[in-house]
């Protein structure tokens, strides 16, 4: 799996965007872009699960991982 950040597009990103909003974290569009709104999402949820090893605001390994287990049926 890809990490995702600032600038990423594409199916995983809608995927992504699609969790956070189940997570109570994101409420834009799911567009598939990776903006400004998609990365303080993901620095919130990082925030709140206390997720250490991935920049703030990246889609890393550790964070994919923390957030795939609390949205299964996405």
């Amino acid at each position: 799996m890809a990490t995702l950040s600032l600038g990423s597009s594409g199916h995983e990103v809608r995927e992504l965007q699609r969790r956070l909003t189940a997570v109570w974290v994101y409420d834009g569009r799911i567009n598939g872009r990776y903006d400004e709104e998609v990365r303080d999402a993901v620095a919130r949820y990082q925030s709140w699960r206390y997720i250490p090893g991935d920049p703030e605001g990246v889609y890393g390994p550790e964070t994919r991982r923390i957030l795939e287990e609390s949205t299964p049926d996405i």
